[in-house]
């Protein structure tokens, strides 16, 4: 089937994806909110004209922003997942975690909504998660309950998510928390965003390591993922269940660079 068009991010390295038609558009509390159907990538959510995820290479960005977070920590009984209202996060807790309590801290329940409609095999996870609707930074201000591993899968530092990359957000989760992880923007596409972020982590943790990840639907196809912990980088474990993208040897090698107060 020839694509009806193409769509474009208005953004820096963006790719063309050709699409057949749009399936659903609408504007919720907070966001423009769209899904297309592709034609080579199954369905693509976009946020206020942002590709958040499809459903060809979804697995990239969730195994990246998942599995190191549960390698590197000594058990994950509990997870909270900022943002990551399509459930792609919570799905990969779960594959490795059955038995975990994880928590989603989501702020536009359209965007839920829509995930379970169009991104089955990505939302599957989120009958089974706990979910609150509401403000990550607010949550993480006001939560007296720790986690084993905190998670940030937020859209791009716009006003909506601005504050999930602040100094003051990423000092908070450090006391409510053994591992954290946040998506800390393209190196190539959004370089501006990821120095800050990187570097208000290095002001929050001790230990903080960037890593990266090849994901084609993003701008720059380069993606980084960015850990924050109280200790060094100790055992990496092996995992139960095979990933498609991840291996300790990948997340090892992808750590261009490291930072430690």
């Amino acid at each position: 089937m020839r694509p009806s068009a193409d769509f474009i991010e208005d953004k820096d390295y963006a790719p063309r994806i050709p699409v057949k038609n749009r399936i659903f558009d609408a504007t919720s509390e907070y966001q423009h909110i769209e899904v297309y159907d592709t034609l080579h990538l199954g369905n693509m959510l976009v946020l206020d004209g942002a590709v958040q995820t499809t459903e060809r290479d979804e697995f990239i960005y969730h195994e990246s922003l998942v599995l190191p977070a549960i390698a590197i920590s000594e058990s994950v009984s509990s997870a909270l997942i900022i943002g990551g209202g399509d459930g792609g996060a919570a799905r990969e807790v779960f594959r490795i975690c059955d038995d975990a309590d994880v928590e989603i801290v989501e702020i536009d329940p359209m965007v839920i909504d829509t995930s379970s409609k169009f991104l089955p095999g990505i939302s599957a996870a989120l009958p089974r998660t706990k979910v609150t609707i509401g403000d990550g930074t607010e949550f993480i201000r006001n939560s007296r309950d720790r986690r084993d591993v905190i998670l940030v899968d937020s859209t791009d530092p716009n006003p909506l998510a601005e504050g999930l990359f602040s100094e003051s957000f990423y000092r908070r989760a450090r006391d409510l928390c053994d591992v954290f992880v946040a998506q800390t923007e393209s190196p190539l596409a959004d370089r501006e965003a990821h120095m800050r972020a990187v570097n208000n982590m290095k002001r929050a943790f001790e230990h903080v390591y960037t890593y990266y990840a090849c994901i084609p639907t993003y701008p720059g196809a380069i993606f980084s993922f960015t850990i924050g912990l109280k200790r060094e980088l100790g055992q990496i474990r092996s995992l139960k269940a095979e990933a498609r993208y991840y291996s300790r040897d990948l997340f090892l090698a992808s750590m261009g660079t490291r930072w430690t107060l």
